[in-house]
């Protein structure tokens, strides 16, 4: 738990300069060289650091996006690399009103109980058949969440932002300014988590004061 210290010291202050243009590789050169010097981290870091699954979503310059799935285990990184199922455009439109809603995912799910005949439209993960799974996909879809993550915690920002906080010489400082113009959204999924989060977030800004971070 403990959200703000884990996005910060987790995905965005990490050892190396950015060298390519590809921001993924970027941040994973970053997994690898902090996965590396874990032993490194401050241990007040380390005593808020719990396990923890993490979706991240970036609005690239190029206006895609990229969605990440960072999972961590005592404070070490065991899994950073993209998500997300896309539905190909006019899939999953279970009544033809031209753009995908929870309507769809209910009718999906019809289909796959057998309530309504199946429509190979809807069958959105392309397995032969319209399953529970097919509805799950879409109203993950609908409501912006991918379908490979269930997170503990929604991180959404855009590459600029991402990239300030990389090559900035003070990337805590910058991080911080970032989230306090919101060109950082954290949101704890779960009311436990939202007080975790709640309490991390003074943990950290009072750190700083202290000189900690």
């Amino acid at each position: 738990m403990k959200k703000i210290i884990i996005i910060s010291f987790l995905l965005f202050i990490f050892l190396v300069n950015p060298a390519s243009a590809d921001l993924f590789d970027d941040m994973n050169q970053r997994v690898v060289a902090y996965n590396q010097n874990v032993d490194k981290v401050p241990s007040l870091v380390n005593s808020l650091l719990g396990n923890e699954e993490i979706y991240g979503i970036i609005e690239l310059n190029d206006g895609s996006a990229l969605e990440l799935k960072v999972v961590t285990k005592d404070a070490t990184v065991v899994e950073f690399h993209k998500v997300g199922i896309k539905i190909e455009a006019e899939k999953g439109d279970c009544n033809g009103d031209g753009y995908l809603s929870a309507v769809d995912s209910l009718c999906a799910l019809k289909m796959s109980t057998g309530k309504m005949e199946e429509d190979a439209n809807v069958d959105v993960d392309d397995s032969g058949a319209v399953t529970s799974l097919d509805a799950r996909i879409i109203l993950q879809s609908v409501v912006g969440l991918s379908s490979e993550i269930d997170p503990t915690v929604v991180v959404i920002s855009n590459e600029d932002t991402i990239r300030s906080i990389m090559e900035s010489k003070q990337p805590a400082d910058t991080f911080l300014d970032a989230y306090d113009a919101a060109d950082i959204v954290i949101e704890p999924v779960g009311v436990v988590n939202n007080i975790t989060f709640f309490m991390a977030n003074i943990a950290l800004k009072v750190s700083k004061l202290l000189g900690i971070l």
